[in-house]
């Protein structure tokens, strides 16, 4: 079986890319350590501060944030760290060739349920500076901390799945995802549906209308409410998932960041034959104009993001 360092050596000949890769790795090993324990240790529950966004800190957030700040720190590779924890960049290593922009604790409010959450990263070339478009990375993945702790993670090919075992080791499961062209799952909060935007609503009802309606065939609808989550069963199986530009939402632009988790997304989906759009353009191909930027996310199975693009075209 084919370990992470003897897979980085099959995909990149770049010494301190691998160590950056490495070090977001032993990062989700020990943020996997800590969340097994986590109630036990009692560490759920709210930190009792905001995040940037204005969301409330989960006492995780911080805590995975730290372990985070700590294993870069380690890297001199690395010069800048943009995460959604800190209101600013923070800078590492003067000489660093590599930023890594990172969600630290996805879908943190499922913690106290136990639900899937993960850690996602996007690496970039220092550079090309903080603002640079998703088609630029160099690297992108999550960790998605579940019943098994499981790494996703491309450079330029394929997207590749790893096992954390039994050693603290990551273990090659899957190496080449591939995402179904065709599905018949999808993946949205319909508690939003009186938000819309009417290309959702069309495509959403033509989906539910299934073997009925224009699109041919059954759908169920499947939400976690854990962006990892959601697109790890994307990535496995196939589908789409949503979270578009509503009402609610359009005065900030949407509802997810671009930089640390619509790009290091639509990256990896792309290396596994699916597609991605904010509905009027490639999210890889969005300029951003900030680090915590929030745009509308559509991914997963091409067929299915084809169908909403159609709707986007016509509404």
């Amino acid at each position: 079986m084919t370990d992470l360092a003897q897979w980085l050596d099959t995909q990149t000949t770049d010494r301190e890319l691998g160590s950056t890769i490495k070090s977001m790795a032993a990062a989700g090993a020990e943020i996997a350590s800590v969340l097994r324990q986590a109630p036990i240790a009692g560490q759920t529950g709210l930190a009792g501060s905001d995040n940037v966004q204005g969301e409330a800190q989960k006492a995780l957030d911080v805590i995975s944030n730290d372990i985070v700040l700590n294993h870069l720190r380690a890297n001199p590779a690395i010069s800048i760290l943009v995460s959604e924890e800190l209101d600013e960049a923070v800078e590492m290593s003067s000489q660093g060739r590599f930023i890594i922009a990172t969600d630290p604790l996805d879908g943190s409010s499922n913690l106290d349920v136990n639900v899937t959450v993960g850690t996602i990263f996007s690496v970039l070339a220092s550079a090309g500076g903080l603002l640079q478009k998703g088609e630029a990375q160099l690297a992108a993945g999550y960790v998605a901390y579940g019943p098994a702790t499981s790494l996703v993670i491309r450079i330029a090919g394929d997207t590749s799945v790893f096992t954390l075992d039994a050693n603290g080791q990551w273990q090659q499961t899957v190496s080449a995802a591939i995402i179904p062209a065709a599905s018949g799952e999808f993946a949205i909060n319909t508690a939003r549906e009186r938000f819309w935007d009417a290309a959702t609503i069309g495509y959403v009802r033509e989906s539910v209308a299934g073997e009925t309606g224009p699109a041919g065939k059954r759908y169920n609808m499947r939400w976690v409410g854990s962006m990892v989550a959601d697109v790890h069963r994307i990535l496995m199986r196939g589908g789409i998932f949503l979270y578009p530009l509503d009402s609610e939402t359009a005065s900030k632009g949407g509802r997810l960041r671009l930089l640390y988790e619509a790009n290091p997304m639509a990256w990896l989906v792309a290396g596994a034959g699916g597609a991605s759009t904010t509905g009027r353009q490639g999210i890889l191909d969005v300029q951003p104009t900030g680090i915590h930027q929030r745009v509308p996310v559509i991914l997963g199975s091409a067929e299915e993001v084809g169908r909403v693009e159609a709707w986007y075209a016509r509404a």
